[in-house]
């Protein structure tokens, strides 16, 4: 007998035999399922751990766009040679490192993204993301599930301190939401004719510094905390243009009036439904007649379990603050229409995630 006929025999691959010689069949040692996404998930998380911590060492300020070897980058951070080696390997494995033969530089991806004076650097992201509070607000989901209300007030001038309002930039920047948004603002047929534009909660400023590089006659203003405004202009004067800033605090303030255009892009997601609606009430007073808003968030689909990272987000928000709620669509929708807003369209990004709401401060007597 051939060694694949003994071993089809043995393990039930024999098309001629109904029972193989062991007594059990071969297919019981494959998954019902696939089991594949599962073990990614899980494996992710120390991949996760390694990058963040290969980050904090401070590595990819070492590294050079020109070859090196393992004792040269050593040098630089003071450690011993062959365990740089070790990470500089195990970076090349996640694709942050290139090597040839003994020599390492860096990868472009991490040159663009991982290291300081990069007008792209994610350090404040990844110091967000991976801030012990991550870990211990989803710590808290079986108290939680239990019946146990937690409610961690929503401080806005606590939140939003210049090194959050840096990762959202980063963040943005990354997924390139901003060359997008603007893109798709920009080719809408009320950007022609708007000339005030108000970004409410802008933060960076990078939406408004995009509008403004495309038109360059806006007069757009950046409204937000007093403490945000030095990042604001920090951005500014990395792309070269600078938009109005006016302090305030949407939650108590009003907004200025006059306004074609009032931008709310990814704000408002802690807060209850009805602080919601007063900030849109605000947001509908001070546009003009026949102006437009363009609301930009992670909606969630009306099965609430898409998109996926909105989905575990709602979960998340939900747990840190009993209170929190994240829109569906229609939700939003029905909540503009209520304050007095016509919606007109929804216009999704290429993040997979994210979509803006279209809507139009109607004119008086105006019943569509």
């Amino acid at each position: 007998m051939g060694i694949m006929l003994l071993v089809g025999r043995l393990y039930g691959n024999d098309q001629d035999e109904g029972e193989n010689l062991l007594g059990w069949e071969w297919d019981r040692f494959w998954a019902p399922g696939e089991g594949a996404g599962l073990l990614e998930l899980i494996r992710g998380y120390g991949q996760a751990i390694f990058f963040e911590q290969a980050f904090r060492t401070g590595i990819f300020d070492c590294l050079t766009e020109e070859p090196n070897d393992a004792k040269f980058f050593a040098a630089k951070m003071g450690c011993p040679s062959d365990r740089v080696e070790y990470l500089l390997d195990a970076l090349a494995a996640i694709e942050l490192v290139e090597k040839e033969g003994e020599f390492y530089r860096i990868a472009p991806l991490a040159a663009r993204y991982l290291r300081r004076g990069s007008p792209y650097y994610i350090g404040d992201l990844i110091d967000m993301e991976f801030a012990s509070r991550q870990r211990e607000s989803w710590g808290m989901l079986g108290e939680w599930l239990k019946g146990k209300t937690i409610n961690c007030a929503h401080h806005p001038r606590v939140v939003f301190q210049p090194s959050f309002v840096k990762a959202m930039a980063q963040a943005v920047l990354s997924d390139n939401s901003v060359a997008q948004t603007a893109g798709i603002i920009s080719s809408h047929p009320c950007f022609a004719v708007s000339h005030n534009v108000l970004d409410l909660g802008g933060g960076h400023g990078l939406y408004s510094l995009a509008l403004l590089n495309i038109k360059s006659d806006l007069n757009i203003t950046v409204f937000d905390l007093p403490q945000v405004k030095t990042v604001t202009f920090g951005y500014a004067q990395v792309f070269g243009r600078e938009p109005g800033f006016q302090p305030g605090d949407f939650y108590k303030d009003e907004l200025p009036c006059n306004q074609d255009i009032v931008l709310a892009f990814d704000i408002l997601h802690p807060v209850p439904g009805t602080q919601k609606e007063e900030v849109f009430k605000k947001a509908h007073k001070a546009l003009n007649t026949g102006g437009y808003l363009f609301y930009k968030t992670w909606f969630l689909d009306e099965t609430r379990t898409k998109p996926r990272r909105g989905a575990l987000f709602a979960l998340k928000s939900k747990i840190t603050n009993d209170a929190s709620h994240v829109y569906t669509f229609s939700e939003a929708k029905i909540m503009l229409e209520r304050v007095g807003f016509r919606v007109e369209d929804r216009l999704f990004l290429d993040d997979g995630c994210s979509s803006i709401l279209v809507a139009c401060k109607k004119r008086t007597g105006n019943k569509q």
